[in-house]
């Protein structure tokens, strides 16, 4: 596990791969991260214990113990520590199916295309 010292705490890397990443967040009471967003990940915060104010530009959402929030990309966000506490941080990329840009359609093989090289 990978640890960074943060303004607001503490950040503990569990596991992090090309799609996501999973934290435990160690927050100290009184602190915020910075006011940030993400061009194509999604947050996904669950509060373990403490209460943690997650801001928006829609507004603050406060969550205790087994609470979560999700945040997606390009939605500027940022947290609020209240009181002494923990919260998962979970970070990915959403799978879409309609992620393709074809330019040309499958079917059967020319003639041309048939040939082993």
């Amino acid at each position: 596990m990978k640890r960074q010292k943060k303004v607001w705490g503490e950040r503990w890397l569990i596991r992090q791969d090309s799609t996501h990443a999973t934290s435990l967040l160690i927050l100290k009471k009184g602190y915020r991260c910075s006011w940030h967003v993400h061009q194509t990940k999604w947050n996904l915060f669950v509060v373990i214990e403490g209460r943690v104010g997650i801001v928006t530009a829609d507004g603050e959402t406060v969550l205790g113990p087994g609470e979560e929030f999700t945040i997606g990309p390009n939605e500027f966000h940022e947290f609020r520590v209240y009181t002494d506490g923990m919260m998962i941080e979970e970070m990915y990329v959403e799978y879409d199916d309609e992620d393709i840009d074809r330019t040309k359609l499958g079917g059967p093989l020319d003639k041309k295309d048939r040939k082993i090289k």
